[in-house]
């Protein structure tokens, strides 16, 4: 099988897939050869600690480099959508973080180039590579929880130490609809479709005050199929005991599937039954996302030799980035606000 050549821009939560070069994920045909990051001695600590020497701290080498074949862009948010399109227009494959956009012009030109050149964009979604949810989304595709009618996830996580180790979350700042609902967002897609309306409220804590703008939260959804869902996306907060960080529920006619807990009713004289999905993922698991990136890297391989379609391509993240903005805009008018899915 052909082995795939990844550069490698941002070493943050980038470096997750430098693990494509260990031993034991030597069935992944993809090999990091080449490391980009602004910060000189991260950059040489990390090319150390991998083996990996051809180094850059420049983004435009990078991409001018004729011996790789994916980039992975791993940088902060606001630099995503002229990154990758430098990439494309380079001739590379790109698998990137979120949010894949800030704008919908962006989003519109990220399409435009995806279709123009016909390369592969996957967005790592991370929620989409936890087995939990995997299982859940093959039970609800399976029909076995009849006709799905109403879904809700959240994403609670106490960004203040977030903010210490990655500063540009502030400054820049980061967008927390795009950037952090994002993840619930296409969860809520994955499993019931388009979102084609939101109703967003979200407010400024201070619990970060250093942070300048909204940093919790709450959308009702509907979808295309006139079904409805709800999202919590809370940044600014203590964490909550007890809860986890990414909740997932999904309502069926047959069941309910909530946080990897399946409850079924009676049928065809088989009682009511409630089982635990065998995958839960611990904090430290679901912190670290290296098991999904391990899933991501493979789907990734799979895109770019086999031509399969990614899981959240450019129009999925499009979407999301609508959706995002969808919100911002029903916080600041006070209305329900029609989402756009078409690109």
């Amino acid at each position: 099988m052909k082995e795939l050549r990844l550069g490698l821009a941002g070493l943050g939560h980038g470096e997750t897939l430098i693990q494509a070069n260990r031993p034991e994920h030597e069935d992944i045909p993809i090999r990091v050869t080449t490391l980009c990051d602004t910060d000189p001695e991260r950059l040489r600590a990390a090319g150390d600690q991998h083996g990996i020497q051809n180094l850059t701290t420049n983004f435009s080498e990078l991409i001018a480099r004729d011996d790789i074949d994916i980039v992975g862009i791993y940088t902060p948010g606001p630099l995503h959508a002229a990154q990758v399109l430098q990439a494309l227009d380079g001739g590379k494959h790109v698998m990137m973080t979120k949010a894949m956009a800030y704008t919908m012009q962006e989003a519109e030109s990220l399409v435009e180039a995806v279709d123009r050149t016909g390369l592969v964009l996957l967005i790592t979604q991370t929620l989409r590579g936890r087995h939990d949810l995997m299982d859940a989304k093959r039970v609800c595709d399976s029909g076995a929880l009849g006709e799905l009618f109403m879904a809700e996830a959240s994403y609670n996580h106490d960004l203040r130490t977030v903010y210490q180790r990655t500063p540009w979350r502030v400054s820049m700042p980061q967008d927390l609809l795009l950037g952090g609902a994002c993840h619930p967002i296409d969860c809520l897609r994955w499993f019931m479709g388009d979102i084609i309306e939101v109703h967003c409220y979200g407010i400024r804590s201070g619990i970060a005050p250093e942070y300048p703008q909204e940093d919790n939260f709450v959308i009702n959804v509907k979808f295309a199929n006139g079904k409805i869902g709800h999202i919590n996306a809370f940044h600014g907060i203590v964490d909550p005991p007890g809860v986890p960080m990414n909740g997932f529920a999904v309502y069926g006619m047959k069941g309910t599937i909530r946080d990897g807990v399946m409850r079924f009713d009676p049928e065809n004289g088989i009682p009511e039954r409630t089982y635990t999905a065998e995958y839960r993922a611990d904090a430290s698991a679901i912190r670290g996302h290296k098991s999904e990136m391990a899933i991501m890297l493979r789907h990734m391989a799979d895109c770019v030799i086999n031509g399969a379609s990614p899981w959240v391509g450019v129009r999925d993240g499009a979407s999301v980035v609508s959706t995002g903005l969808a919100c911002w805009e029903s916080i600041r008018t006070g209305q329900v606000i029609k989402v756009r899915n078409k690109f």
